[in-house]
């Protein structure tokens, strides 16, 4: 918490998340834009704050950076301190509400740091063949090669997620079509795209969950439920 409240203090760092929050996706160079009287050193060591608190999250794309607020520290202050006084509507700080659906620009990013290492988390974000009991008990199906398709069915074997495998950098890297099949609404949409980036840091992985290029009905319910889905992920990992 003393980095968030850190990170917070300085007005120019709570402008920059303004900024992040009315339109995600900004790079450094556009930031810098923003604000022609700080260097680009100057705005880059208010992010690498703002990325250390975890009040913003990174997702590469090519050769840039872009920057997105990442609302799960604010949401931890206000279940600690607020919870009991207010209605909670600090979930709604969990959404990055960029609704660009012809691009596949990331729509809802999240980071995790989890306590365990980049191999283990790969591993379990690659299983196959077993339930999942953090994704609803799912079973996924693939080979796990880029031009094949991955598919993750429920112990029954109604299928609910399936897509292309787009990209893979061995415990790194991770990008895949994502069409949804739970309900009408979700089925007659495009796929999307789901992204998995995984560092190493000295505690464990930082994970970050990238979703874009969702229509309407599937982003809302991404938006519902990804938090708690990734933490059940994590909290997995963490009590093995």
């Amino acid at each position: 918490m003393d980095e968030v409240f850190k990170a917070l203090a300085d007005p120019t760092r709570r402008a920059i998340l303004d900024e992040l929050r009315q339109r995600p996706g900004l790079s450094l160079a556009e930031l810098c834009a923003l604000r022609p009287a700080m260097t680009r050193f100057g705005v880059s060591a208010h992010l690498a704050v703002l990325e250390s608190a975890g009040l913003v999250a990174t997702v590469r794309d090519g050769r840039r950076k872009l920057h997105y607020l990442d609302a799960i520290p604010l949401q931890q202050v206000h279940d600690r301190w607020l919870t009991a006084f207010a209605s909670s509507t600090a979930s709604s700080l969990l959404t990055l509400r960029d609704h660009l659906e012809t691009t596949m620009k990331p729509q809802h990013v999240m980071t995790l740091d989890i306590a365990a290492p980049v191999a283990t988390v790969w591993a379990a974000l690659t299983s196959t063949g077993v339930p999942r009991p953090w994704l609803y008990g799912t079973i996924t199906t693939s080979t796990w090669r880029v031009g094949e398709r991955y598919a993750q069915h429920t112990p029954d074997g109604t299928l609910m997620i399936d897509g292309d495998i787009i990209e893979i950098v061995e415990e790194r890297r991770l990008v895949l079509g994502f069409h949804c099949h739970w309900d009408e609404g979700v089925e007659a949409e495009v796929d999307g795209r789901l992204t998995y980036e995984l560092h190493g840091t000295a505690t464990g992985t930082r994970l970050t969950v990238a979703l874009a290029g969702l229509g309407p009905a599937t982003l809302e319910s991404a938006q519902a439920s990804t938090r708690e889905i990734y933490q059940r992920f994590k909290d997995e990992l963490e009590n093995r």
